[in-house]
C-alpha cells in the first residue's frame, strides 16, 4: 500500500535526527526575559502556523575518574512513584487541556522560538537552542545542508561566531554548563563551557582522525566529568568515553550506540544488541567503571529524568516511524513505573515522537502523530494525560532541543 503525505513527511522527518534527550535546564522566565528583548525591537506572530512535518527531535550523563564518584551521590528523598497497573492509553481527542508547558518548543518547519505560548520568529532554522551570556547558542544546520555549526548569537540572534562541523549540544541540569564538540580538519576536541561566560573555556582535543569518526557529547556526570560518545566510521558503532574536568580520558565498556546519561547517579544507557525485530539495552554505572547495572530486551532506553530516578523506554525496535509506546522505569531497577499507548497506534499513522523532555522530575513532554494531525501532549508518572494547545506544529520540547537517537538506534 502506497504512503499517504503525512506518512512519508513523517519518515523523512524521522530521520532527520540521530542523538539523545534531557530535559530544559533553564526556567521560562529566564528565557522569556531574553524573548522580550526581541520582541521590543521586532514583531512577533501571534501563534506558530501548523506545519505539517513532524521532526524526531530529542535532545540528552566514570570508575569515575573524577573527584565526584556515584557513591558520594545522597540518595533521593522521595518516595518511589506509585506504580500503574495497566496501559494507560493516549488518545489527544479526548485528553483535558492542560496549561502551557514549562519548557519553550523549537519550531523548525516555520522557525520560531515557542515560550509560553508567545511566538519569536528565528532569522533562520535552529535545532537546538539556549541563552549564553547575553545572547543565545544554538547549533543549526550548514548551508550545504550536510551537517551542523555550532553558533554564538547576539540577543537578537544575529550570528558573532559559529564553528563546523559540530556535534549537538549538551547542556547540564542546573544550565550552568554547554559541551559540544568540533571538527578542525585533524581531529574533533570536546568544547565545556560556562553559560555566563564567566569561566574560561575547557577543550580536550581528542585523537587525530576524520571528521566521521564522529564525537558527540552524551551527556554531563558527577564530578563535572563529561560522557562522550566516539563513532567506529566504519561500522558505525559508538564506544563511551568519560572526559574530566582536567582533560583526562577513560574508556567504558563497548557498545553499539550510547543512549543518554544522568548526571545526578552516573548511570548511563546503551544498546548492546540488534537481534534482527528487536534491541537489548544495559544500564550501566559510570561510577563502576561502566558495569552492568540491569539489561532489556523490552525496550529502547533513553532519557533519565532530571533527578536520576526514572528512564523512558520506547519500543525495542524504533524505527523511522516512531514508537506506538513509551513506559516510564525505575532507572535503578527497570521496573515499570507507568506504561502509555496511542490510541489507534497498531492501525494507523501514529507514534510518539523520542523527542520527549522531561518538563520536571514526574512530568514528561512529547510530541505525536494520530491520523492526519499532529499534537503536543503532557503524560505524568502517575498516569495523567493532557493535551497543551491545540494541533502541534513542528515544534521540539526543550529550551535546548536535544535530540534523542531515534533512527539507527536498533541498526547493528
Amino acid at each position: 500500500m502506497s504512503r499517504t503525505p503525512l506518512e512519508d513527511q513523517v519518515h523523512d522527518a524521522l530521520h532527520r535526527t540521530a542523538a539523545p534527550l534531557q530535559r530544559a535546564p533553564f526556567t521560562v522566565t529566564d528565557v522569556r526575559t531574553r524573548a522580550r528583548r526581541i520582541q521590543r525591537r521586532r514583531t512577533a506572530v501571534a501563534g506558530a502556523a501548523v506545519a505539517a512535518v513532524l521532526a524526531i527531535a530529542i535532545p540528552v550523563g566514570a570508575s569515575m575518574v573524577g573527584p565526584t564518584p556515584r557513591s558520594d551521590v545522597p540518595p533521593a528523598t522521595q518516595p518511589p512513584a506509585p506504580r500503574i497497573t495497566g496501559t494507560v492509553r493516549i488518545d489527544p481527542l479526548s485528553a483535558p487541556t492542560g496549561p502551557d508547558v514549562a519548557v519553550p518548543l523549537i519550531n523548525v518547519d516555520d522557525p520560531s522560538l515557542v515560550v509560553d505560548g508567545e511566538t519569536i520568529d528565528l532569522p533562520r532554522r535552529y535545532d537546538q537552542l539556549t541563552p549564553y551570556v547575553e545572547g543565545w547558542i544554538g547549533t543549526a544546520p550548514t548551508d550545504d545542508g550536510g551537517g551542523r555549526s555550532v553558533q554564538v548569537l547576539d540577543p537578537d540572534f544575529r550570528v558573532l561566531d559559529a564553528v563546523a562541523p559540530a556535534s549537538p549540544m549538551v547542556v547540564s541540569a542546573d544550565g550552568s554548563r554547554i559541551a559540544w564538540a568540533n571538527h578542525d580538519g585533524v581531529r574533533w576536541t570536546l568544547v565545556d563551557r560556562d553559560r555566563d561566560g564567566d569561566r574560561a573555556e575547557r577543550t580536550t582535543s581528542l585523537a587525530p582522525g576524520p571528521a566521521d569518526a564522529r564525537v558527540r557529547p552524551v551527556g554531563f556526570l558527577p564530578g563535572e566529568a563529561l560522557l562522550v560518545a566516539t563513532t567506529d566510521p566504519a561500522t558505525g558503532q559508538e564506544s563511551a568515553l568519560v572526559v574530566t574536568a582536567d582533560g583526562s580520558t577513560s574508556p567504558l565498556p563497548a557498545a553499539l550506540r550510547v543512549g543518554s546519561s544522568s548526571e545526578v547517579t552516573g548511570l548511563y544507557s546503551v544498546q548492546t544488541e540488534f537481534t534482527g525485530d528487536g534491541s537489548c539495552w544495559e544500564v550501566r554505572d559510570a561510577g563502576a567503571d561502566g558495569a552492568e547495572v540491569w539489561r532489556t530486551c523490552d525496550y529502547s532506553l533513553l532519557g533519565f529524568s532530571p533527578d536520576g530516578r526514572h528512564l523512558l523506554g520506547f519500543t525495542d525496535y524504533l524505527t523511522a516511524e516512531g514508537s506506538p509506546t513509551l513506559a516510564v522505569l525505575d532507572a535503578a531497577t527497570g521496573e515499570r513505573v507507568v506504561d502509555f499507548e496511542v490510541v489507534g497506534a497498531r492501525t494507523g499513522v501514529v507514534a510518539i515522537n523520542p523527542e520527549v523532555a522531561w518538563e520536571d522530575d514526574s512530568t514528561v513532554v512529547a510530541t505525536l502523530v494520530t491520523g492526519e494531525r499532529q499534537y503536543v501532549v503532557r503524560l505524568g508518572l502517575d498516569g495523567t494525560v493532557e493535551r497543551v494547545g491545540g494541533e502541534a506544529v513542528d515544534l521540539r520540547p526543550g529550551q535546548v532541543a536535544l535530540k534523542l537517537a531515534a533512527p539507527g538506534v536498533t541498526s547493528g
